[in-house]
């Protein structure tokens, strides 16, 4: 995908040294990330955990799993001895993405990119209710940790597959989570920016960007057609970024990208009609 106005109107990030240096501080408190270094036992067969507050100061191996939670409930009283039963037998797992809410997310191996997808097409992104253990290399190749969703495309991004873990059957581990917050034009450019950088040198780049963004456009479609009176100029560019980049997914996507005006007022009346 080549360079446009869009993209470079995103907002910039600073790009931290790749090394632990530190989770970034969340401007959300509910948010707010620990780390956990996971290690191997005496025996081999099971995994403890330490506590890592900022982890600038240890040394994980690249091939050390670390568990990132923003979760302030107790974690499955299993979940260790079943990632290490599951890397034992699948040396090659890199990423597991736990589930402690209730979604129609299948347990077991998924494609990262079909996951990303899904994720985002669901709408459970922006959702709480998850936990991400991954090797320490590839938390130490994004730069800073913000959120649990940096820590999945950490994840996801650079992995081919990952193993979905799902814990929401445990009644009384079950998270319960909000509908997903509504997301903000400069949120949505930030995650781009970010999701840009970090997928520049991977093959299927342009398939997680084009997931990204058909979900969040959809979003901000959706709340614009709920509360104004036409689209905004942030939300025309997106779709003019879209339309120039990837191809529309059936007729009424299409009449978004290419007529938003026909479209909005179409929309318009039928929510007033009660369609």
């Amino acid at each position: 995908m080549g360079s446009s106005s869009f993209a470079q109107d995103l907002t910039e990030q600073r790009v931290a040294p790749a090394t632990f240096n530190c989770i970034s501080p969340s401007p959300n408190a509910a948010e707010e990330l620990v780390c956990y270094w996971l290690q191997p036992d005496a025996a081999g067969s099971h995994l403890t955990s330490s506590l890592l507050p900022t982890f600038p100061h240890s040394t994980p191996a690249e091939d050390d799993f670390l568990l990132f939670s923003a979760e302030r409930s107790a974690l499955p009283a299993n979940l260790l001895q079943d990632v290490a039963k599951l890397s034992d037998q699948r040396p090659e797992l890199n990423c597991f993405v736990v589930s402690l809410a209730k979604r129609e997310l299948a347990n077991g191996l998924h494609s990262s990119l079909q996951l990303f997808q899904q994720l985002h097409a669901q709408r459970w992104w922006q959702q709480g209710g998850f936990v991400v253990i991954l090797r320490a290399g590839l938390a130490r190749a994004v730069g800073p940790l913000t959120r649990i969703q940096d820590v999945m495309l950490a994840g996801l991004l650079h992995t081919q597959t990952a193993w979905v873990l799902d814990y929401a059957s445990e009644a009384s581990l079950t998270t319960q989570v909000e509908a997903s917050p509504r997301l903000t034009y400069q949120q949505f450019i930030t995650d781009y920016e970010k999701l840009t950088r970090l997928s520049h040198y991977i093959p299927e780049r342009n398939r997680y960007r084009e997931s990204y963004l058909r979900s969040g456009l959809l979003q901000l479609v959706q709340h614009e057609l709920s509360g104004a009176d036409k689209f905004s100029d942030n939300t025309r560019h997106a779709l003019t970024y879209f339309a120039e980049n990837f191809p529309a997914k059936g007729a009424m996507e299409k009449l978004m990208l290419k007529q938003p005006d026909i479209y909005f007022s179409m929309m318009k009346m039928r929510k007033k009609l009660g369609a």
